[in-house]
């Protein structure tokens, strides 16, 4: 049975329109102990966004023009794929292209004002005592100081499961691997802020920035807790990694909803370039999101080639209404409705890799279709992504620059429990979630 989250796939998987919170929710559980509770989303779009397209072809020349090289949009991603594709899960989907969501209490009724710039930080639709209630209990962790050298690590005991783990501040397990080695979820309390976080199954996570000196402690700590080879990869190595890097932009920039390449001290993949590489297992695949600039996706492959990784597939997930529309314009200048992921392969020549992508094979397309959540919430892939590992049932996967958990998985950043927060879910008896 296909997972509730997948809504539809072609045959071939080249195809699939994922539903976002549903993708979130189910990588909270495992075979053996689902997640059946939902996530808190944001209203569906029902029609796309306003035009801001120049009317004229000329008009479109000119911004083309004014646009440096190095932050042209050129698309990357063939347009006729995202236009045929789309075009036949609309003809093949029977249903809405979103599941039913569960809303913030505040999102149930719409509000036509515009938004005052003191707002611009919330959830659409959020009112004041909401957005105040979720901003005290998400905000990212205070680095603590060489809490690394002092504290290696937490593995949370059994009792973390019933009764949860109490810590007087979460802020006091930044920059230590904290960890859940159950096949039940465990919860993290924050005593003196009354901070609840889910911890899934089998997950670890690190909440720290993610510079040259958290870098190189994380290397540390990897090679510490995961100091056995697994049947694929060595010690201190994923079979899959995952990124997310905040790029600069402008729709991130208005948010303000995280601190952007611009902001950083350092570009987001320069940091890793000297550690990554050796944290990669042979054949291991890397994935990581890229915005349409020309160079954030130079930027993406030159990283590539530092860590030995060669580009094999791309993806792109469209972002559309309900109705299967694209929020803007595909083919726009000022905005396009999709982001681009690529990914790639370890090569290690050291070994005999059975690669099912030969050395000389043309890079594959994938579309992954969705309707848009909060900002900066992307579509969980674990589901999309397993099926590509050398075993499905028994991998390590790392998730950087996360904003959430994953059952099974490592997951670092400075917001990674952002969306494990208790207050982001509402509770589902197993008896109701059919």
């Amino acid at each position: 049975m296909s997972p509730s989250s997948i809504l539809y796939q072609n045959e071939d998987k080249s195809i699939s329109l994922i539903d976002i919170p549903r993708s979130i929710s189910e990588a909270q559980g495992t075979a053996s102990s689902p997640c059946t509770d939902l996530l808190y989303s944001s209203s569906p779009l029902e029609k796309p966004y306003p035009s801001i397209e120049p009317r004229s072809q000329k008009g479109k020349e000119e911004v083309k023009a004014r646009l440096p090289l190095t932050g042209s949009s050129d698309p990357s991603f063939p347009q006729t794929l995202l236009i045929q594709g789309l075009a036949r899960a609309r003809a093949e989907c029977r249903t809405e292209f979103c599941s039913e969501r569960k809303l913030f209490p505040s999102d149930c009724t719409s509000r036509k004002r515009k938004r005052h710039k003191s707002e611009i930080t919330k959830p659409i639709d959020e009112s004041d005592e909401d957005a105040e209630q979720r901003s005290s209990c998400t905000q990212k962790a205070p680095i603590a100081p060489h809490a690394f050298e002092s504290r290696n690590s937490l593995i949370l005991p059994f009792s973390a499961i019933v009764d949860g783990y109490g810590v007087a501040q979460i802020a006091d397990v930044a920059n230590v691997v904290v960890s859940n080695p159950f096949e039940h979820p465990a919860r993290l309390d924050g005593l003196d802020t009354t901070e609840r976080y889910r911890i899934p199954p089998l997950s670890a996570f690190i909440s720290s920035t993610i510079a040259q000196r958290e870098a190189s402690l994380f290397s540390k700590s990897a090679y510490k807790l995961l100091p056995e080879p697994s049947i694929s990869a060595a010690p201190g190595q994923f079979d899959f990694i995952l990124l997310d890097p905040p790029w600069d932009n402008k729709s991130a920039r208005r948010s303000r909803q995280y601190r952007t390449q611009r902001e950083a001290e350092e570009a987001p993949l320069e940091v890793l370039e000297d550690m990554l590489g050796k944290h990669i297992a042979p054949g291991g695949i890397v994935a990581c999101w890229t915005t349409n600039k020309q160079s954030v996706r130079y930027s993406a492959l030159q990283a590539f080639e530092t860590w030995g990784v060669k580009l094999v597939e791309e993806w792109a997930w469209l972002k559309t209404t309900i109705h299967g529309e694209p929020i803007c314009p595909i083919n726009g200048v000022m905005r396009r409705p999709y982001e681009t992921l690529l990914v790639g392969k370890h090569t290690d020549l050291s070994i005999n890799q059975n690669d099912d992508v030969a050395t000389d094979d043309p890079i594959r397309y994938r579309l992954i279709i969705g309707v848009p959540d909060f900002h900066s919430r992307k579509p969980c892939l674990k589901t999309l992504f397993e099926p590509m590992m050398k075993d499905r049932f028994n991998y390590r996967a790392l998730e950087v620059f996360a904003r959430n958990l994953t059952a099974g998985w490592w997951s670092w950043g400075d917001e990674v429990l952002k969306y494990n927060w208790e207050g982001y879910w509402a509770k589902v008896e197993p008896h109701d979630a059919n």
